[in-house]
């Protein structure tokens, strides 16, 4: 007893156990992208790029880190009303196009136009797509073939992705366009895995970056429907990327003035719930859609 006695003093000095630390949950990080939403004029390379270069400055100075630009809109998709129609003498073109020869206007990659976005991603420290008309002479200068194009410059201003449309829209791109050949492409940034794709290829390219397990994909649009697409950009886009599971920045052309045809305008940023979290408010001109979107790091 008189050993007993002896410790308990000692006993009684000791710390009272305390309850297990409260652990707060993990700061969820965002970045800030961008939806570039403008016309550009088939041909005007110099017109689009001056446009371009300033809607770029200001989505940046806004604050986004990514900065997605319409489909080919360095070179020109199709006309604002729609009359005229890049065309490859030998190939088949719709009868209501007038057709333009794009061997003056179309660029190789790297280029003039790469190498002018590249340096704009590298003065404003963001990523940026780069939408072209591009043209390859893999096989002579006598056998040119084109490609519907967007790369994807780095904040070094280095060349990081080569994208070639794998699936050509066929009704105004079989007169010109040749399907992609250097498959899906994918870089890991610091924010998560971006991959590219370009308007059309949204019925089948989804599956294909299924395996690389991207975060966002940057896809660059130039619609055409007989109605204005919103239930297609609000509703079916977003049903057709919510199953797996990536955010997409989706960036539409538009049109000066009104149009009889429909297509233009309702760019979208889409969550990887898919949720249309950002859209545009407007049909004609320029617009820049901005979203924070939560990184995979």
């Amino acid at each position: 007893m008189r050993l007993a006695f002896a410790l308990f003093p000692f006993l009684a000095v000791l710390p009272a156990p305390t309850a297990d630390p409260v652990m707060s949950p993990p700061v969820s990080k965002t970045v800030k992208v961008a939806a570039v939403q403008c016309s550009s004029d088939i041909g005007d390379v110099a017109g689009n790029t001056k446009k371009l270069t300033a809607l770029t400055k200001e989505a940046a100075k806004a604050g986004a880190k990514f900065v997605v630009l319409p489909e080919t809109s360095i070179t020109g998709y199709l006309s604002q009303d729609l009359k005229t129609n890049w065309h490859v003498k030998g190939m088949l073109i719709e009868k209501q196009f007038e057709g333009k020869d794009p061997k003056d206007f179309a660029e190789e990659v790297p280029g003039a136009s790469t190498k002018h976005f590249c340096a704009l991603a590298k003065e404003l420290n963001i990523y940026l797509t780069i939408p072209l008309l591009e043209v390859d002479f893999k096989n002579g200068k006598n056998d040119p073939r084109y490609f519907n194009t967007v790369c994807l410059a780095n904040p070094k201003g280095e060349l990081v992705a080569h994208y070639r449309k794998l699936t050509p829209w066929p009704y105004p791109e079989k007169s010109w366009a040749t399907a992609g050949d250097r498959g899906v492409q994918i870089f890991d940034t610091e924010y998560g895995r971006v991959g590219l794709g370009i308007c059309f290829d949204i019925h089948t390219i989804l599956e294909k970056y299924e395996p690389h397990k991207i975060w966002c994909l940057l896809y660059p649009i130039a619609w055409v429907d007989t109605e204005h697409p919103a239930e297609w950009m609000w509703t079916k886009l977003p049903e057709r990327v919510k199953p797996f599971k990536h955010h997409l920045v989706g960036a539409n052309w538009s049109v000066d003035q009104k149009q009889e045809w429909r297509g233009y305008g309702f760019s979208v940023v889409i969550s990887n719930e898919g949720k249309v979290i950002a859209s545009a408010k407007s049909l004609y001109g320029s617009e820049i859609v901005y979203a924070d979107l939560h990184t995979a790091k």
